[in-house]
């Protein structure tokens, strides 16, 4: 008898010890998490969305449904650290709900799942308070109740997984393309849970109406955002994409050897094109606007922004290869392809909040050692879970999304989907930004190998009982 096998027939004796294991390893996890990192880790963004939830004013150059739920808990639990408890909560009940779903199917496989929640990949990042933490926890949390859902029927799963989409699309204004597969999902879901014998039926009718009513669903989500940001921005606008817009234009110039921006930027006096061309750097958007050199700025003028916007659409269209070269440069940067060193794997320091610095324990400094050591490896290189999205995509059209595969895909598509996209507006070379995809194509992985389990041991008792 196989380990699998061993494991399988542990977990199915009923035991408490099998039941309870996932979740006390998800506890101990947690425990670790806020511990290690008590009060949290904080950057000069993090710092910047609690100074606007605690004056309850806000700006949508970051996402003010985050800096709004963080003036609330920041009432009840001052600092990082109620943030911490929330967005490790989410991770860790996701990976206790995928345990549960699997275990009796797979005891390996449900320790993997558990066990991916301790990698530098995910313990790195869960450190720190970042709306890309927001968005892959409460991402991966709609997952699993949505994959628990489709399994069992439930419908209070379905339901509290519209909250976490939500909140999920509110806290990265690119978070379009990781909510899409997963808003049209969970229609096919909810179609099944609700209507079970009419989803039996096949044909192309009913494979219409569930993507119809996705889509539906998606508008209504996209909506609901829209709403909130310009309920808490009184909507006023940072026009935060001109920095992708300033970073793309500098690079054509700098390409060209002429000043291909806008006249506000040119007409200043501290404006010249050797200086904007020195800035120009193709992992980093904010050397272009941060340096005095260069003579540019940001600007909140709706009529300056026309201009620019106007000056993108006139330049980059009539010099496409010198525009598609410098967004691959940037994404490479970005996915750590084709690199020795990863420029910002995760925040290796944190800023001083409130007059209080993250703990000096021992086992903080010795995940941080561990995680610094690691650095560089496929750990925090974006490309390589970009590359497993793709591999595990493939492989669960080839089963023809059959049991599991079917969450298989819709993970897998929505991290491929949201890291494909910074191929066009990425600004910076933070793994933060892969971290979504990251953890949809581990969870995809392990309930690949679970697929894989099941078939074998189905194939092995039908060749049995012949």
């Amino acid at each position: 008898m196989t380990l699998p096998d061993r494991l399988l027939n542990i977990a199915r004796m009923g035991s408490l010890l099998p039941r309870l294991a996932g979740p006390l390893v998800c506890a101990a996890g947690f425990m670790l998490c806020v511990v290690a990192f008590y009060p949290g880790y904080v950057s000069p963004d993090s710092i910047r969305q609690l100074a606007e939830g605690r004056a309850w004013s806000f700006t949508d150059w970051h996402p003010p449904l985050m800096a709004a739920v963080w003036g609330v808990v920041d009432r009840v639990i001052p600092g990082p650290f109620g943030m911490l408890l929330l967005h490790n909560a989410a991770f860790w009940g996701a990976l206790a709900i995928f345990w549960r779903a699997t275990y009796r199917r797979s005891l390996l496989v449900g320790l993997c799942l558990v066990g991916l929640g301790f990698t530098p990949t995910a313990l790195a990042l869960l450190s720190t308070v970042w709306k890309d933490v927001g968005l892959g926890a409460s991402l991966l949390l709609a997952c699993a109740l949505l994959h628990t859902s489709r399994l069992t029927g439930s419908k209070l799963a379905l339901l509290l997984s519209a909250p976490l989409l939500l909140y999920g699309y509110g806290v990265r204004q690119n978070a379009a393309t990781a909510i899409l597969p997963l808003a049209v999902w969970s229609c096919y879901v909810a179609l099944r849970v609700l209507r079970p014998s009419k989803t039996k039926e096949g044909g192309l009718a009913a494979a219409a109406l569930p993507l119809a009513l996705g889509l539906a669903y998606f508008l209504l989500l996209t909506a609901a955002v829209f709403t909130i940001t310009r309920a808490l921005t009184g909507g006023r606008s940072s026009y935060i994409y001109q920095v992708v817009l300033l970073h793309d234009l500098a690079a054509v110039s700098k390409a060209r050897g002429e000043p291909l921006l806008p006249e506000y930027l040119t007409r200043g006096a501290n404006f010249s094109l050797e200086g904007a061309a020195a800035s120009y750097q193709p992992d980093t958007s904010k050397t272009v606007f941060r340096a005095e050199a260069a003579g540019m700025r940001l600007t909140e003028e709706a009529g300056e922004m026309a201009a620019l916007r106007a000056k993108w659409l006139e330049v980059v269209p009539a010099n496409k290869t010198v525009y598609l070269r410098h967004r691959w440069e940037a994404f490479k940067a970005l996915t750590a392809f084709g690199r020795e060193e990863v420029c910002f794997p995760f925040l290796s320091n944190s800023r001083t909040l409130d007059g209080r610095d993250v703990n000096s324990w021992r086992i903080h400094q010795l995940l941080r050692a561990v995680f610094w050591k690691l650095r560089n490896t496929f750990f925090f290189r974006g490309y390589w879970f970009l590359l497993a999205s793709i591999t595990l995509l493939c492989l669960s059209l080839a089963g023809r999304l059959r049991g599991h595969l079917e969450t298989v895909f819709v993970m897998s598509l929505s991290g491929l989907l949201y890291e494909a996209g910074y191929y066009f507006y990425g600004t910076s070379c933070d793994f933060r930004f892969s971290w979504w995809t990251a953890l949809a194509s581990l969870v995809g992985a392990c309930l690949l190998a679970l697929h894989a389990f099941e078939r074998r041991r189905a194939r092995r008792v039908q060749e049995e009982g012949v």
